[in-house]
């Protein structure tokens, strides 16, 4: 199958355009935020909001997949799709949790952390060599979420640990984004990952249903709207340039979601968040400049004569 895959957006490539594509998917998921907060502000519990949130995705990529024939879901890295999906659906589980639960761009802020947990998982499951430096940047960045949550000055709320957990999540299928857009077109990638994250959602959507009313049916199509386009942004990113190159970029979510927050729902970023933010923020470019620097080849020099 050549690369022109009609599952795919049609995007330019190329750092720039990979720059460009990581930010409207930033905006496009503060977006979407908002209305995950209106949705929970108007009954409706976060598992029913992801719930929806999947199947609506599911419903917007379909006529893309059917427009290019059953042919072009043909794969062979199942394991890899189940991996991911299952990660993604930790992390959509928790963070939408989070969302509803403590202010927005604290937990964005707090979500800033996947890279070093993803520099963790490196170290401890892939058994990658770690060293001195990357590892203080990642206590800086530990350290930022501590200045966030406050733990012992003010209680530590379920939100706020929620954020951590989907940052896990979030960190392992970043990695699996990646991996898959290697060989994979940015279409495929977002309809499995819709198709396995609207079946894994169900059963706790099920638990906690609430019965579905015009305004509900209206935002589970805004936010499969939101998110499959946010998707499909963030997967062409990542395969327009190096996740070196564009992963900085994400962190454009967090004036997003501020003013998202200010506008929508009065909602003020304190002065010890933005520090916190900055302290994660700092310490995960620093991870991603050193894994860029440690990826290049070697310079070659001419032997002494």
């Amino acid at each position: 199958m050549n690369g022109k895959s009609t599952t795919s957006l049609i995007l330019p490539s190329g750092p720039i355009w990979g720059a460009a594509w990581m930010i409207i998917s930033a905006a496009l998921f503060a977006v979407m935020n908002g209305f995950v907060r209106e949705a929970a502000d108007l009954g409706m519990h976060p598992f029913q909001i992801a719930f929806l949130r999947s199947v609506f995705a599911l419903l917007f990529i379909l006529p893309f997949t059917m427009k290019g024939g059953l042919a072009q879901l043909k794969t062979h890295r199942w394991k890899l799709y189940l991996f991911r999906g299952g990660a993604a659906t930790t992390a959509m589980l928790f963070w939408m949790t989070a969302v509803v639960t403590i202010p927005l761009a604290e937990a964005t802020a707090i979500s800033f952390t996947a890279p070093l947990f993803a520099t963790i998982g490196s170290a401890l499951i892939l058994k990658e060599t770690v060293r001195a430096r990357r590892w203080t940047a990642v206590l800086f960045g530990f350290t930022g979420v501590l200045i966030i949550l406050r733990p012992g000055m003010e209680a530590l709320e379920p939100g706020a640990l929620a954020a951590v957990g989907a940052a896990c999540g979030m960190a392992t299928a970043a990695l699996c984004i990646k991996a898959l857009t290697g060989t994979e077109p940015a279409g495929r990638v977002v309809f499995y990952t819709s198709l396995i994250l609207t079946v894994a959602t169900l059963p706790f959507a099920l638990a906690v249903w609430v019965p579905m009313t015009p305004e509900f049916w209206g935002l589970g199509i805004v936010l499969g709207f939101f998110g499959v386009t946010a998707q499909m942004f963030l997967t062409s990113s990542f395969k327009a340039a190096d996740a070196s190159v564009v992963l900085p970029f994400d962190y454009t979510r967090l004036p997003f979601i501020a003013l998202v927050g200010w506008v929508a729902f009065g909602e003020t970023v304190e002065a010890i968040t933005w520090i916190g933010a900055s302290l994660i923020v700092g310490s995960a470019l620093y991870v991603v400049y050193r894994e860029r620097a440690l990826s290049r080849p070697p310079t070659k020099t001419e032997p002494p004569h």
